[in-house]
């Protein structure tokens, strides 16, 4: 999908989601910061077949990335960034805070299923098999070849500090394109910060989410729901 000149997003879809399927959507920026595609959050792990047939749909392939951002160490967000960099000898940005758990060679999530139903209309079993497939998942550890702090300058976009869902996720802003990752969703309508159960610190996603919607924007490009456009 052509979001605007220079800006596309490569929606891919995870089913089977606590009784639903959730989307994903990987945006891809041209003229990245050392040359080539920009390309922001790569998907859950075996998702990779999919990304590539995706730039190839907009003429490109994989070795075209030339930078690779990671909003936050969540495996649906950094799970094939690593095959990529390979791939394609793109530099990996995050946040220095993210950098341990990107690292290791495996995530797992310690959740409970009262926390997931007071959200979500899910079954015992649905939550059980949810969260046993996201647990077993192989992860292949990431190597950051730039630790950002928040401030700096990708391109023609700025890097945001907007911390809550994790301790070190960030979103890019240029003015007119907000990228939000995680830190805002809208599914089904609805605009809302992201799961609690899935948050480092709730409150300071709220606030970040806040934030990021008091912002001027044309486009705001959540990972998970509907982009919202604001003209």
């Amino acid at each position: 999908m052509l979001l605007t000149k220079g800006v596309r997003i490569i929606e891919l879809f995870e089913p089977n989601f606590f009784g639903t399927v959730l989307n994903h959507n990987i945006t891809v920026i041209e003229n990245g910061p050392s040359g080539g595609l920009m390309i922001i959050d790569t998907g859950l792990p075996g998702y990779l077949n999919m990304i590539e047939n995706g730039l190839k749909s907009f003429g490109y392939s994989i070795e075209d990335i030339s930078d690779i951002v990671i909003t936050h160490y969540h495996i649906d967000h950094s799970g094939n960034a690593e095959e990529i960099r390979k791939l394609s000898k793109a530099k990996v940005y995050a946040h220095e805070l993210e950098v341990p758990y990107l690292s290791k060679n495996e995530q797992s999530f310690n959740l409970f299923y009262e926390d997931v139903k007071n959200e979500l209309k899910v079954s015992k079993e649905e939550f059980e098999s949810t969260l046993k497939r996201i647990n077993s998942m192989e992860f292949t550890p990431v190597n950051v070849d730039v630790k950002l702090k928040g401030g700096e300058e990708l391109g023609d976009f700025k890097v945001l500090h907007v911390p809550g869902h994790t301790q070190g996720h960030i979103a890019l802003y240029n003015g007119e394109i907000l990228i939000v990752g995680d830190a805002v969703k809208n599914v089904r309508g609805v605009i809302s910060p992201p799961f609690r159960f899935f948050c480092w610190d709730y409150v300071k996603a709220v606030n970040s989410f806040k934030l990021l919607l008091s912002m001027r924007f044309k486009y705001l490009i959540p990972f998970h729901g509907d982009i919202v456009f604001n003209f």
